[in-house]
């Protein structure tokens, strides 16, 4: 609360002295908004992405931007590289390959890990022996090359199309994990998803003949006016160098 002599003399104020104030301010708010200490950023990101690296780049973002407004979509990846190009979102939290255009960086990088049902023998097998690919006789669960093109060609040529249950493709993990729970087969799965603690399935490592992994990249078109994004690709940069890795990197 102001105190009386405060009120006073700002009262007293001549008007020449008060109208300079606020041009000082107004002046300091277009230098911060310029410099992007605010402002509003829109990130965009996958289904596995909310598990994987967002919360992290969130931390970034409020230990860094403390005062920039951050707004959140899910989308997939081919999605994020149209919104980006039309500038609707400032960055998106991409699966590669990531087209010519466009600025990116490696933000994280985790294994693959096999998914089986509860009921599954290999789920009840010793937890610490890595399974291989070639023991596995159930019929695997596949990414849709439409809607995951990136998990789809890896795992495609980790397991061999013709092992897929063809009649079974998602695009999406969690679509995934729930047809793993009802028996349907196996999956691999990058071993964020492991999280979200899903009854009736069970993780198994891979042996070191068949690990995989797979990455997460910050991506952001050239041609974004928002000073806010630039700074936060700084801070995305320089978490990365300074710690000599990905920023989220899950690996056993």
């Amino acid at each position: 609360m102001v105190g009386g002599a405060d009120c006073a003399a700002a009262q007293h104020e001549p008007p020449g002295e008060r109208h300079g104030h606020g041009e000082d301010l107004d002046r300091r708010d277009t230098r911060r908004a310029a410099e992007g200490r605010t402002g509003t950023l829109r990130l965009a990101f996958t289904a596995i992405g909310v598990y994987a690296i967002l919360a992290d780049v969130l931390d970034l973002v409020k230990r860094y931007l403390p005062d920039v407004t951050v707004e959140l979509t899910e989308l997939v990846s081919p999605d994020q590289f149209a919104a980006l190009s039309e500038l609707r979102i400032d960055l998106g939290l991409v699966r590669p390959p990531i087209p010519e255009g466009y600025a990116s960086l490696l933000v994280h990088s985790e294994d693959l890990v096999l998914a089986v049902p509860s009921g599954h023998p290999l789920a009840h097998a010793d937890g610490g022996t890595p399974v291989a690919l070639t023991d596995v006789a159930d019929d695997y669960i596949g990414y849709s090359p439409e809607g995951s093109r990136y998990l789809h060609d890896i795992c495609a040529a980790m397991i061999g199309v013709d092992r897929y249950a063809v009649s079974q493709l998602t695009s999406q993990v969690p679509t995934m994990l729930a047809l793993v729970r009802a028996g349907l087969g196996c999956a691999l799965i990058p071993r964020s998803i492991m999280t979200m603690g899903v009854h009736g399935v069970r993780y198994r490592e891979l042996a070191p003949a068949d690990a995989h992994s797979v990455t997460l990249h910050a991506c952001w078109s050239p041609d974004s006016p928002n000073p806010a994004l630039q700074r936060l690709v700084d801070v995305l940069g320089q978490e990365r160098s300074g710690g000599g890795c990905e920023i989220g990197h899950m690996r056993r």
